[in-house]
Order: structure tokens, then sequence, then C-alpha cells
């Protein structure tokens, strides 16, 4: 694919951007499923801020 080279680094960047965002969100879904009764309920209300 041709394109200039900003526009390359722009889409490399883009693309870092977005493995980022899915391995947090990975992440913060791994700890919600670790919480249990009141602890479930603590991490709900903070998430909510």
């Amino acid at each position: 694919m041709e394109m200039p080279w900003t526009l390359a680094r722009d889409f490399a960047e883009a693309c870092a951007r977005i493995r980022r965002d899915k391995l947090l969100e990975a992440a913060v879904a791994a700890r919600a499923a670790q919480a249990e009764g009141k602890d479930w309920a603590r991490w709900v209300k903070e998430i909510e801020r």
C-alpha cells in the first residue's frame, strides 16, 4: 500500500492505540470478574464516578 510517510505514521499510531485500548479493556474485565459480593457493588460505584 502506497501512502505518504505521515499517513503511514498516523495509521501505525492508531493501530497501536487500538491494541492498547483492547488490552486495557481486557484487564478491567478480568479485574471485575474477580470481585465478589460487596466488593462488586463497591467496584461498580468506583467505575460510575
